[in-house]
């Protein structure tokens, strides 16, 4: 693909320093978590909350649907304690989707029921 491909991630920022949210957060297995006062990786910007993020754990030339998938599998048994985040929290899936055309933005609808 050559610089081209696909990256899915879900972010989970905190908006509180609550001490259950935020061991919550550790079960989850997480591929990066931070705190107020970290510096965020290859750049100078420090945290302001605490967060994490889940990746795909796909390389970057699955499609985006595939990335998806995976993600939801990723997350599925612990996807009750992220909704319960959600009510308080910020929680978002990034896509990030770099090629030479206009990228392909249509699901299946067993992507997005989940």
């Amino acid at each position: 693909m050559n610089g081209y491909g696909n990256f899915v991630r879900l972010k989970i920022t905190l908006g509180s320093d609550s001490t259950s949210e935020i061991q919550e957060l550790y079960k989850l297995f997480p591929d990066r978590v931070w705190s107020p006062g970290d510096m965020r990786p290859n750049t100078k910007i420090i945290e302001k909350n605490i967060g994490c993020i889940f990746s795909s754990g796909l390389e970057k030339e699955a499609s985006l649907d595939q990335h998806l998938a995976a993600l939801l599998l990723r997350t599925k048994s612990v996807a009750a304690t992220i909704k319960g985040l959600s009510e308080q929290n910020t929680v978002e899936v990034w896509c990030a989707i770099y090629t030479r055309g206009a990228p392909p933005l249509f699901f299946d609808n067993n992507i997005v029921e989940g």
